[in-house]
């Protein structure tokens, strides 16, 4: 079999999100968690910044963010963090 055009019968190993699609009904707590969580990111992106200790810093509002329902992408989706690092944050590994 060709790798292009042909079927398969192997459901596919990926997921297309459209993170604007999703309704965001956030409560008031999460919304403060947010604040929280912005006031502790620097205000532009780069490599200066001390990777472990933002980790430190934000891990407390992200575990609270995944607490109250919200899930890693969800997370990624309403802050600047990416989601390979919140996930590494809830998964115990930043």
């Amino acid at each position: 079999m060709s790798v292009c055009g042909g079927m398969s019968s192997d459901p596919p190993d990926w997921t297309i999100r459209i993170p604007a699609s999703e309704e965001r009904h956030l409560t008031g707590q999460q919304q403060k968690l947010f604040q929280d969580l912005e006031a502790e990111l620097p205000p532009t992106r780069g490599r200066s910044h001390d990777i472990s200790l933002l980790a430190a810093n934000v891990a407390p509002i992200v575990r609270a963010l995944s607490e109250s329902g919200l899930t890693a992408e969800q997370i990624a989706d309403n802050s600047r963090l990416r989601p390979p690092f919140v996930k590494a944050i809830l998964d115990g590994g930043a």
